[in-house]
């Protein structure tokens, strides 16, 4: 997958002509999982071609559970072709973007989602709109952000690594502390296959590390807040953990721009001394256990 271009002109026109007229129930006309969006025995491949011989997967996992929702909307009503757009300016070629939606594997019918990696604007808005945005979630006091490493780890194929040992960019977003685990069961239920026992959170973000450049960007509403929220992401992630400034993530966009072009720079100014610079308003600070939530970005 991965054909076609990124026709930002046409993209922006879409999202204020058309997208940012809609409800989020007119946009998003999911209501289970789309079949298509089904990643059970399936790999989503991240190739290279002659249109676009230097692929670079990203992987933009959204949380779908409660208020959560809010988030894929604003990136349909502009906040991706703001992403694209920026990335872009930086002259970053062959981006190819998979988009997933996030529950909670316990109580969710649908707690995992995903696209293909797709490059034209088009297909990126096909998958996006496809996400079924279930609102669901539990009382386990979080969600299961590690379907995404899972996904990340054995059930993609992505040539930057297999073929230039360039990782990929893989960005959870949400509001809630990571599930600690999965049961052997619901990983069967999901992808169709028996690992030998319960996945740990901490494993598989190990094991999808070493393929991918891992971020989470924790948003700063209630839940996002809390200290029980903000000491999980910190103590998992490290630097790799963004807090949104804004309670209703309208930063989110900026965020992800910025993330991007850090994990582009950082995976091949070592092969070029033409990498681009990340330009200040797209600059991301880490956190760190003194800041106060919503402080890390600049």
């Amino acid at each position: 997958m991965g054909g076609g271009t990124y026709a930002l002109k046409s993209a922006e026109v879409r999202s204020r002509s058309v997208y940012s007229k809609m409800s989020r129930q007119e946009t998003f006309t999911s209501r289970s999982l789309d079949p298509e969006m089904d990643i059970r025995g399936k790999v989503r491949e991240s190739c290279d071609s002659d249109e676009h011989p230097n692929s670079f997967p990203v992987i933009i996992a959204l949380d779908v559970t409660g208020s959560m929702g809010s988030v894929p909307h604003e990136l349909i009503k502009g906040g991706f072709p703001k992403i694209m757009g920026k990335i872009m300016g930086e002259n970053i070629p062959d981006v190819q973007v998979c988009f997933l939606g996030i529950g909670d594997d316990v109580y969710d019918s649908a707690p995992f989602q995903a696209g293909q990696f797709e490059t034209s604007d088009e297909l990126n808005e096909k998958w996006l709109t496809k996400v079924y945005i279930e609102s669901g979630g539990g009382g386990n006091d979080g969600e299961s952000y590690s379907l995404a490493w899972y996904f990340a780890a054995r059930h993609t194929a992505i040539d930057s690594y297999e073929k230039r040992k360039v990782k990929g960019c893989l960005i959870t977003i949400g509001d809630e502390p990571c599930l600690p685990s999965t049961t052997e069961s619901h990983i069967y239920r999901i992808f169709g296959e028996h690992p030998q026992s319960d996945v740990k959170a901490d494993d598989i973000l190990s094991e999808a590390s070493e393929k991918w450049d891992c971020y989470h960007i924790n948003v700063c509403d209630y839940a996002g807040s809390r200290s029980s929220t903000v000491n999980d992401w910190q103590q998992r992630m490290k630097d790799k953990l963004v807090t949104t400034q804004s309670s209703s993530g309208t930063d989110i966009p900026d965020i992800i721009a910025g993330i991007v072009i850090r994990c582009w720079k950082s995976q091949n100014s070592k092969s070029s001394s033409t990498a681009p610079v990340v330009s200040p308003s797209t600059d991301i600070v880490p956190a760190n256990e003194t800041d106060e939530p919503g402080s890390h970005l600049r």
